[in-house]
């Protein structure tokens, strides 16, 4: 049995096209399409690693609130036998490989390591299971301002913490214009939404010249009667 597990923890794709909008077309699809991109992304790069990986998506995720969610997440790997748990998302572009194996050694070594995001967040939490506080846990203000200070708190007498750097994590369609845009992840995203961009205008177009010819149809007069 492997020593330390990674759970991805995101919504499938359709579900998490109705939270979010990344590109201000009016379809979800290219959320959708983002949403699946990134979601197999961290999957496979944190299949590069020695963890054992876990997709808690839509259906796994057990709970009302978010709180409840995750710390279920946490508390199910645990029972596996898994002695450390390193939590991600599918929305931070930014996050590497070399960060993923550093958490995998920080947990290893008995302490806790976070991520911070720009916004108050976490993109990263990776805790040792002798330091797990399930209720305290759950109790977070998550997807708040204040996650991460919260997280904090928690640790901060009981444990040593590592932190690494503060990054991104997407949001909405604004966020998309934070990121390194020589970010090869970033590139692909931006390459998505212009794909669905030029889909888009082709359609426009092709609807105007349909009504244009269902327009002239309308100006033709009855055949005439000899």
């Amino acid at each position: 049995m492997k020593k330390t597990a990674i759970i991805l923890f995101a919504h499938l794709p359709e579900f998490e096209a109705k939270t979010k909008r990344f590109s201000g077309l009016s379809s979800q699809k290219v959320t959708q399409k983002i949403s699946k991109y990134l979601t197999n992304h961290f999957y496979q790069l944190s299949k590069k690693t020695e963890a054992e990986v876990f997709w808690v998506d839509t259906f796994h995720q057990q709970g009302e609130s978010f709180g409840e969610r995750i710390s279920n997440a946490f508390a199910d790997v645990y029972s596996k036998g898994f002695e450390n748990v390193i939590c991600i998302g599918n929305d931070c572009p930014d996050l590497k490989l070399s960060e993923l194996q550093k958490a995998i050694e920080i947990t290893s070594s008995g302490k806790v390591i976070l991520g911070p995001t720009t916004d108050g967040g976490a993109y990263l939490i990776g805790i040792p299971k002798a330091l797990f506080q399930k209720e305290k846990f759950e109790a977070i203000q998550w997807q708040s301002s204040q996650t991460y200070q919260q997280l904090l708190n928690i640790f901060k007498f009981s444990a040593e913490i590592e932190q690494i750097g503060t990054k991104i994590d997407l949001d909405c369609e604004n966020d998309l214009n934070k990121l390194d845009h020589t970010n090869v992840i970033a590139r692909v995203i931006l390459q998505i939404i212009r794909l669905f961009q030029n889909q888009n205008c082709i359609s426009q177009i092709k609807t105007k010249v349909d009504f244009l010819f269902i327009s002239l149809s309308y100006l033709k007069g009855p055949p005439c009667l000899a």
